[in-house]
């Protein structure tokens, strides 16, 4: 990929993030259909044992990050203005955590989409996550402070990702400083080695990868609208799930994607 400019880890990154969760799912055969390509399934389902998703992140009245007990999946969507390699969208589902032979445990990436062939290609080869092509829509909505969001495949004529962020009255107006941080190796990802895809930018990787991913920003409260049958994916390029009606944005987001850690096995 001669035309694709290379960016290695470590990345610092700019912009906007809106996290929700999703109920959790109890087995690997309780995953929604979309929770991945189908040609990376047996790579992302492999390895260690799934045992479930995050405990929600709230914030303390202290101004602090705390976890409760409830588990879910996560779903986000981010918005860079900064990158090593510009500018770009980016669509998440997180389907929980994985319990490995030391008895650590992290999450997993298994379905991610971007708007550049450049972010594709350096996220597979720097972390393994398996990012692939859309084109995202991401726009004020028809009422105040809305935020409308849709991703379509080149070339489709319909989206398979549509959903309404929307204020809540007074919640969204407060907002504090919020860093993953706070919450040590919580948020720690292990990405298993990924296949090559049928797009160029799609490559192969060959060890597994690590990596714990700070994210800071002023934390608010957000409510989220489905526009696919009251669902947000159409359950083949993404989960048809209801997320949990109220999530939080992050503006003035700074990411730090650290150089991963790589195994052999796990």
């Amino acid at each position: 990929m001669a035309d694709i400019q290379l960016a290695p880890a470590p990345w610092k990154l700019k912009g906007r993030s809106w996290s929700f969760f999703v109920t959790a799912l109890s087995s690997k055969s309780s995953f929604p259909a979309g929770w991945c390509s189908a040609y990376e399934a047996e790579a992302l389902s492999t390895g260690g044992e799934f045992i479930g998703g995050l405990g929600v992140v709230q914030a303390s009245s202290r101004f602090q990050l705390s976890v409760e007990s409830t588990h879910s999946s996560i779903l986000q969507i981010i918005s860079y203005s900064e990158s090593p390699v510009g500018p770009y969208d980016e669509l998440v589902y997180v389907p929980g955590r994985w319990k490995y032979a030391d008895e650590k445990t992290a999450f997993r990436i298994t379905q991610i989409y971007v708007s550049s062939k450049e972010s594709t290609l350096n996220g597979r080869k720097n972390w393994n996550i398996p990012k692939r092509i859309a084109n995202f829509s991401i726009k004020p909505g028809s009422s105040s402070g809305a935020t409308d969001i849709s991703v379509s495949l080149p070339g489709a004529s319909a989206p398979f990702f549509k959903a309404s962020i929307k204020p809540i009255t007074i919640l969204s107006s407060l907002s504090v400083r919020a860093s993953t941080s706070l919450l040590g190796s919580y948020f720690g990802l292990m990405q298993p080695p990924l296949p090559a895809g049928p797009e160029p930018e799609e490559i192969a990787t060959t060890q597994w990868a690590a990596l714990l991913p700070v994210l800071k920003g002023s934390a608010s409260f957000r409510k989220l609208v489905p526009e696919l049958d009251g669902k947000i994916g159409d359950g083949k390029g993404f989960p048809a799930v209801v997320p949990w009606s109220v999530g939080f944005t992050m503006e003035n987001l700074d990411m730090d994607f650290g150089v991963s850690t790589t195994y052999d096995t796990v």
